[in-house]
């Protein structure tokens, strides 16, 4: 397998879009801001965080996956683990830089977003009950990046996706046992963007709302190739 394609595997392209829909949605939610440009960084930082905490992930559940799940990169050594984890923390300060060029409220909220990653990669998965809630809370420190700050009146929305993930992860953690769950969870990934739009589209801007929902195209046309469990 060429090294690219191993990357593009561990890194899972396709749930990219899955992160950065939620920042997106959270800048348009509140109309967006001035200067316009510091939605890049924004979402630049989304997806280093989010494709850093997958690293990590499989990383830290190297010997694991060796056994449930041997088809990844790593156990099928098509990529080092030493150069995985060099990886892994690269993007996960990139992203923080990248907040940091933001601003500070972009910064803070990456930070402690960086936190429960690490959190959730290295502990909180192990105590059952405890890791669908610290990703479901991920997802809402997501989609706080967007924000920027946190009108009380658009408080639900980063809840509600918060809890919608903490359900997506509940279900996927039998995956590994019962393989015919990965299309439900697939869908249910896919329906992150969805849900995203949803939230856009019930503050009026259904062209942002429509900009958002066309993140599925790429999603989708990549998943058909990558997995994105």
């Amino acid at each position: 397998m060429p090294p690219w394609l191993a990357w593009a595997r561990l890194l899972r392209v396709a749930n990219i879009f899955t992160a950065v829909a939620d920042p997106l949605a959270g800048w348009l939610v509140i109309g967006g801001g001035a200067p316009a440009w510091l939605l890049f960084p924004i979402v630049g930082a989304s997806a280093c965080l989010y494709t850093a905490g997958i690293v990590l992930n499989d990383c830290f559940d190297y010997r694991l996956d060796c056994r449930e799940r041997p088809e990844r990169p790593l156990p099928r050594g098509e990529v080092s683990l030493r150069a995985a984890r060099a990886v892994g923390v690269g993007l996960l300060i990139t992203g923080l830089v990248l907040a940091a060029i933001a601003g500070k409220a972009v910064l803070v909220t990456a930070l402690f977003l960086a936190g429960l990653i690490l959190f959730y990669d290295a502990w909180a998965k192990q105590i059952p009950g405890l890791g669908p809630v610290v990703l479901g809370s991920c997802r809402t420190l997501n989609f706080l990046l967007g924000l920027r700050c946190v009108p009380v009146t658009f408080l639900w929305m980063p809840a509600t996706l918060g809890i919608y993930v903490t359900a997506l992860t509940f279900i996927a953690r039998h995956e590994a046992t019962r393989p015919e769950l990965r299309r439900i969870v697939k869908r249910l990934l896919l329906g992150i963007i969805v849900v995203d739009a949803v939230f856009v589209a019930l503050t009026g801007d259904l062209t942002g709302a429509l900009i958002v929902l066309a993140l599925l195209v790429p999603t989708v046309a990549l998943s058909r190739v990558f997995a994105m469990t």
